[in-house]
């Protein structure tokens, strides 16, 4: 007989962190019922006065048994429907896996930067392209290069998904950990490759929308645009916003994007054909504008405006691109930056309850990241602002 894969989610949000920890890991045994747990991720909205992340283990232990564990503190948490920031919480996803390898990973960030490129990486897990790899990964911001560890894992196992995000501890003013199996980590980055018999698909909404034309990056060095179409950028964006709305242009001052093509292949490019960066600068007397990614010629690039409307139509539209009668998915993970939430929406959890209308109910949790991960056009990218979700089936 098969053995089904199951996924069983926990969530408590008492104020006594052990309380807490053992009502999410008892919620999400009692789910999965007496199936041994292959992997747990564990999320842990941090408010709680005196929590220790390596007694954290050792409750999960006790009262799960995950054979791999993976996880990290954040400034909210996500469970089933529901998102809960900035106040203590605990949030589980438990997998029963048959069939699959669970392989962890660990690298602190001076390991990282030892791998000269992606065949290094290949030999340091051991792990091959062939084996078709499924990679979730969580880091701490400060220690951790994202863009160094996605580079490295997309020359190393091209087309594999990378899903996490980066622990958002700070926001609370606590200091980062991650959690893999029973070792508590305060740098680097920790993962998980699922290897075998699982399929993952993935969504990045990055909740923005083209305002302007696109045009041809035609001067850049690293990130700075020096020419934006054979001019000026920065007269560029001042034409675009005086076209704009006055809505629009109030929009701008505070949530204005620059948005890269990712397949300069096609004839047009709608939203969601971008990879949103954001405007770090600009420079008055060159007219030079800064960005958060660097450049190349031939580049198309068109200027981006983020609001609630666009985050949620984004996030909508991307849930319905997914394949009509599909198998449902088992379970999800759910990455949201922490500029999303309540405070872009001005209510309660909206993307956790979008996801459960159109796909649920599945068992999901995850976290507010401060940076996301996930691919975009097949390949991973470190995200600001987006929904990153992972459906295993």
């Amino acid at each position: 007989m098969i053995e089904t894969r199951i996924f069983a989610e926990g969530l408590s949000e008492d104020k006594d962190w052990r309380k807490a920890a053992a009502a999410a890991a008892k919620a999400a045994r009692i789910r999965l019922g007496r199936a041994p747990c292959d992997l747990a991720l564990a999320f842990v909205s941090e408010t709680f006065g005196d929590f220790d992340p390596s007694e954290f283990s050792t409750l999960l232990a006790k009262d799960l048994a995950p054979l791999r564990a993976l996880g990290c503190n954040a400034s909210g948490v996500v469970a089933g429907r529901r998102e809960v920031e900035m106040k203590p919480a605990i949030s589980i996803l438990a997998m029963r896996l048959p069939g699959v390898r669970v392989q962890p990973f660990a690298f602190a960030q001076a390991g990282l930067a030892r791998l000269e490129n992606g065949a290094a990486l290949v030999g340091e897990l051991d792990l091959y392209p062939n084996e078709d790899p499924k990679f979730l990964i969580l880091s701490d911001p400060m220690t951790c290069d994202p863009e160094r560890m996605a580079a490295l894992f997309n020359e190393g196992y091209p087309g594999a998904p990378l899903v996490g995000g980066m622990a958002s501890g700070l926001v609370l003013r606590k200091p980062s950990w991650l959690l893999l199996g029973s070792s508590v980590l305060r740098e680097g980055l920790a993962g998980v490759a699922l290897v075998g018999p699982v399929e993952m698909r993935t969504i990045v909404a990055q909740g923005c929308r083209p305002i302007g034309e696109h045009l041809i990056v035609t001067k850049a060095e690293g990130n700075v645009l020096r020419e934006l179409g054979g001019r000026n950028p920065l007269e560029v964006l001042r034409e675009t916003l005086s076209k704009c709305a006055p809505e629009d242009q109030r929009l701008a001052r505070g949530s204005l994007f620059a948005g890269v093509v990712m397949n300069e292949g096609r004839s047009e490019f709608h939203r969601g054909d971008f990879l949103i960066r954001n405007l770090l600068g600009y420079d008055q007397n060159s007219g030079s504008i800064a960005l958060g990614a660097n450049l190349r010629l031939g580049q198309t690039l068109q200027f981006q405006l983020r609001d609630a409307r666009t985050s949620d139509q984004d996030l909508s539209m991307l849930l319905e691109t997914l394949p009509a009668g599909g198998a449902r998915p088992r379970g999800a993970l759910l990455f949201s930056c922490c500029g999303r939430g309540e405070g872009l929406y001005g209510e309660p959890d909206h993307d956790a309850a979008l996801v459960q209308s159109r796909l649920g109910p599945v068992p999901m949790a995850g976290f507010f990241a401060n940076g996301e991960f996930g691919p975009v056009g097949g390949r991973n990218f470190v995200h600001g602002y987006t929904a990153s979700l992972a459906l295993i089936e």
